[in-house]
């Protein structure tokens, strides 16, 4: 373990401990929002400076740059890293890896209490390297919390600001970056939760004669409008309620990292999961602000369900759910303070379109509603293995 960690820090490293604590995320819940970013901070710093950029930079560049190394959308699994650093650097001691690789366990425990409020199965902590300008000595740091009205900052160090395990760190507006940069990066990719439904659910599948679809995957996202942020990459996310028989049944959070530019994306997402449900109103938005994926999750079901109150008969539109976020912004309803310190940095402009969709009309190609974005859809008829556990019990 790096000696050089506050010992505020080193404390609640502890507190993540499974064998200190039943509920590992008990007492970073007990955290205000801005000690949790602060202390999240602390600790991507300290893995940094357990890499030792003085010594390994080279090596993590190269790792950090292999296509065959890199996942779907260009990013480095920190829990890759150990073993893919044993295959092509045998010289690294394994003291050293070890020390890496309980910082890698203790920022992926911090990650899933962050995003999710418990541990997840899933795998949030990535090196993601960004292009500026071409270099052999690349900065690595991490984003620093969004500030309103104010450009996009970074924490970064080099390797010559580094000896042995401690860094000298340096902010930096995104806009001011003279050469390319390694960033440590932390993306969850679904939430799902289940809704608490007052009538029977039917099994739409019994009541047809035509076989509908099971899942649906997403394979091109053509966006009319992004907002330009870090690096022109937008951040995109795509909200889901299922309704069967226009009861809201479940509701799902999907990042859509591949969406990386205005115009036409591909990829390969798997979208809807439609179990028991026989319709789903999907939602896009855009955010580049560090907020905990539940917090997304959670904001965008109210505002679509006030949406839906605005539409009156009708499905809501794009209008429905940016007015929706302004009269939830008004502080209608009692909820946390993390709640509403995660909806003052979103806005009317991050929502950009929306649509709704019915299981037994599920075109491939789909304009949403006001023609924002469009989608191309893959509609899949095999159920999955093992699906309805794994989305009503996502966690460990």
């Amino acid at each position: 373990m790096n000696a050089c960690i506050p010992l505020t820090i080193t404390l609640l490293l502890c507190f993540t401990l499974p064998s200190a604590f039943a509920e590992e995320c008990s007492e970073i819940a007990a955290m205000s929002f801005e000690k949790k970013e602060q202390a999240f901070m602390e600790l991507k710093k300290s893995f940094i400076e357990t890499l030792k950029p003085s010594e390994h930079l080279d090596q993590i560049r190269k790792l950090a740059t292999n296509p065959s190394q890199l996942d779907e959308v260009g990013d480095l699994t920190l829990r890759s890293l150990p073993a893919t650093v044993r295959e092509h650097y045998p010289e690294i001691p394994e003291t050293v890896l070890d020390d890496f690789t309980e910082q890698i366990e203790e920022l992926e425990r911090f990650a899933d209490c962050f995003h999710f409020g418990k541990r997840s199965k899933g795998s949030l902590m990535k090196l993601r390297y960004r292009k500026v300008k071409e270099t052999d000595s690349p900065y690595i740091g991490f984003l620093l919390p969004k500030e309103q009205d104010q450009p996009r900052k970074v924490k970064i160090a080099s390797s010559s600001s580094c000896q042995d395990k401690h860094c000298d760190f340096t902010v930096k507006s995104v806009d001011d970056l003279d050469k390319d940069i390694i960033l440590v990066v932390h993306r969850p990719a679904r939430l799902s939760t289940p809704v608490i439904h007052t009538k029977t659910i039917v099994d739409p599948t019994t009541d047809t004669t035509k076989r509908l679809p099971e899942r649906a995957f997403l394979l091109e996202l053509d966006l009319k409008k992004v907002v330009k942020h870090f690096f022109s990459t937008p951040e995109i996310y795509m909200h889901l309620t299922y309704y069967n028989s226009d009861q809201p049944i479940r509701e799902d959070t999907i990042a859509i990292p591949w969406a990386k530019k205005k115009g036409v994306n591909e990829g390969n997402t798997e979208l809807i999961i439609w179990l028991d449900a026989d319709s789903v109103q999907l939602t896009l938005m855009e955010n580049d602000s560090e907020i905990p994926f539940r917090l997304i999750g959670k904001i965008l079901s109210r505002i679509v369900k006030i949406g839906l109150q605005l539409a009156g008969a009708f499905h809501p539109e794009i209008g429905h759910i940016q007015s929706a976020l302004g009269i939830l912004s008004n502080r209608t309803s009692t909820e946390s303070s993390d709640f509403y310190h995660a909806l003052d940095r979103m806005n009317a402009d991050d929502m950009l379109d929306t649509v709704r969709l019915q299981r037994n009309n599920l075109n491939t190609f789909v304009p949403m509603k006001s023609g924002v974005a469009k989608m191309v859809l893959k509609p899949v008829y095999t159920s999955k293995t093992g699906m309805s556990d794994e989305l009503h019990n996502p966690f460990n």
